[in-house]
């Protein structure tokens, strides 16, 4: 299907149905994603299922590698945001407050002591001893998150694990193909994007892997 011939409106949904697939998710738990959060899930998910497509689609015959890195171009701003937006609140759920502040030393050395009584006469006056000023203790460097132990990393490949997979066929690929080449048309606005991830992505893995239910659009 060619740019020229997609269905800018009534057709983008028959299209659509094509390729819906919904997503099985847990039950309620305590820490839930807010909407905004879970429609850039969404967008997420949807993008890396489009990887996944593209590496199937390619062996039928169907392009639509040569298509997603115009979408990509075009949508990167959405894209980015909403990556960012994911990432955070994934790496916001283990975050423990930070220690206070080491407490603060006089690096001058302790205050000089009283003043001592006069000695009798001839006896030797000897000085207090010195003490050695108690350094301040530096600030332990921040902790590196590691691609193994990143919650977001994690996350991303379940994604791929996730939509790895699927039916396979000409006329799904043709689809997909179809919604990739709209999405890369800068006539449209990313308001398509959250259209179509909406439809093909009604649960998102990001509730179930957090154990909330998934949310109405």
């Amino acid at each position: 299907m060619s740019p020229a011939a997609f269905p800018r409106a009534a057709g983008l949904a028959s299209v659509l149905a094509l390729v819906l697939a919904p997503v099985t998710v847990q039950a309620a738990a305590a820490v839930c994603p807010d909407a905004a959060t879970v429609q850039a899930a969404r967008v997420v998910e949807f993008q890396t299922m489009m990887m996944g497509v593209a590496v199937r689609c390619r062996h039928v015959g169907v392009p639509i590698n040569d298509h997603l890195d115009g979408m990509n171009s075009v949508r990167r701003t959405i894209f980015a945001e909403a990556n960012d937006r994911v990432a955070g609140f994934l790496r916001g759920l283990d975050t423990k407050p930070a220690p206070g502040p080491a407490p603060l030393v006089d690096a001058a050395g302790p205050p000089a002591p009283a003043t001592p009584a006069k000695s009798a006469p001839g006896s030797a006056r000897k000085a207090p001893p010195r003490t050695a000023a108690t350094p301040a203790l530096a600030p332990k460097p921040a902790v590196k998150i590691s691609r193994r132990t990143d919650p977001y990393d994690r996350y991303l490949t379940m994604i791929g694990n996730q939509y790895g997979g699927g039916a396979t066929t000409l006329q799904r690929c043709k689809a997909f193909d179809a919604i990739v080449v709209a999405l890369g048309d800068k006539t449209n606005t990313d308001r398509l994007l959250t259209m179509v991830s909406s439809s093909l992505v009604q649960a998102t893995l990001l509730e179930a892997i957090v154990n909330c239910p998934a949310r109405k659009k």
